[in-house]
């Protein structure tokens, strides 16, 4: 009987030990969304933005090492309701992903939403190239009253390292590296 307890006891304090190891977004840097600039377009809306603070040192050392690092971005606008919930009338999801390439010495990044990828020489304008969307956009539905209240919402989540598919499956509660922003909300003018 003391031999079930005590591994009862080893499994409680592993499970906790790996709860405890695992980041946390209270210890976790805060990525955020600035430099936003809106323009009307006669479909919808133009939008730039950029991410800040989304390489944490693991993020670079993971990228280094070779690993495939893909921001994903959520664009929305709301329709804002007085009495119900907000109604989703235009939305665009897109990536971007930042690998290194160790035969050319090079990083290779993409932009999901111009279909492009190309080779830069230096980590920083990488960095800088992929947390920058410019121009990118959200076309709205055509039941949009033009004098609806409306707000752009937007995201970014940087999921950088993952672990072997068999250590995923067992190990689902571990995050290693992941970052993402709050919601930035934007008023719109009609």
């Amino acid at each position: 009987m003391k031999d079930g307890s005590l591994r009862r006891w080893g499994f409680l304090f592993l499970m906790f030990s790996l709860w405890m190891g695992s980041p946390h977004q209270a210890f976790s840097q805060k990525a955020s969304i600035r430099d936003v600039a809106v323009k009307r377009v006669e479909s919808g809306w133009k939008v730039s933005f950029s991410v800040a603070d989304s390489f944490p040192e693991k993020t670079e050392e993971a990228i280094e090492s070779g690993v495939e690092t893909i921001f994903t971005f959520f664009v929305e606008v709301y329709q804002k309701r007085p009495w119900l919930w907000d109604r989703r009338v235009g939305a665009f999801r897109f990536h971007h992903t930042l690998r290194f390439d160790p035969i050319r010495n090079e990083y290779q990044v993409t932009l999901g939403e111009i279909g492009e990828s190309f080779f830069i020489a230096s980590l920083e304008e990488a960095k800088r190239k992929v947390s920058r969307v410019e121009e990118v956009e959200v076309q709205l539905a055509s039941q949009v009253s033009s004098r609806a209240a409306l707000e752009l919402r937007i995201k970014a989540q940087v999921d950088s390292i993952r672990l072997p598919f068999p250590l995923e499956q067992i190990l689902f509660f571990v995050s290693l590296s992941d970052v993402e922003t709050d919601w930035y909300i934007h008023p719109l003018s009609p």
